[in-house]
């Protein structure tokens, strides 16, 4: 028998089924704390020049990296009044890992590499495979998790930003189905 939903999963109309869980803005507390300590005033979203930070569910930021990357400058940690984002320079800003799915045009045998075009640390290769064909493969240790290679891929999908292992209770992140 299946568990009662939360106050808050029906609140937020999470009552069944696969809950698309959110990345926060970079250095963001813990998912209770931080919608415990966020109040929604939307100074990260006007401080965030690149434009990722959407409106999410009851109005808390969330990351949409279909809009563009993070670059990490910390300007929504600095305009983040009630402290919801703290940065640590100590700790990542997030701890998410790259993923190809089965979306992937290379994966498919169509060639494509706008991913690998657009990923400033390398972190996604092609390797060639006989018949010419190049597969993904990603370096774990060198991506950052800015969500460079996600907005431009031509396949919606086809890259996912998911929770890491070593999340942590100060860097807790959801997963990012483009």
């Amino acid at each position: 028998m299946p568990l009662p939903a939360s106050r808050r999963a029906l609140l937020f109309g999470r009552t069944g089924g696969r809950e698309r869980a959110v990345v926060r803005p970079p250095w963001a507390v813990s998912e209770d704390r931080f919608t415990d300590l966020c109040d929604r005033c939307g100074d990260c979203f006007s401080a965030c020049d690149e434009g990722i930070l959407i409106k999410g569910a009851a109005g808390f930021p969330e990351v949409n990296f279909q809009k563009g990357e993070c670059t990490f400058c910390g300007d929504c940690v600095t305009a983040c009044k009630p402290r919801a984002l703290q940065r640590d320079e100590a700790r990542a800003p997030w701890d998410l890992t790259l993923q190809i799915t089965d979306k992937c045009l290379s994966t498919r045998g169509v060639t494509c590499r706008v991913c690998g075009d657009q990923c400033d640390t390398r972190a996604l290769r092609f390797r060639l495979v006989v018949g010419g064909h190049a597969l993904p493969e990603i370096e774990q240790t060198a991506c950052t998790g800015c969500g460079a290679c996600i907005g431009p891929c031509p396949v919606k999908g086809a890259i996912a930003l998911i929770p890491g292992q070593g999340a942590t209770e100060n860097n807790e992140q959801g997963a990012h189905q483009p």
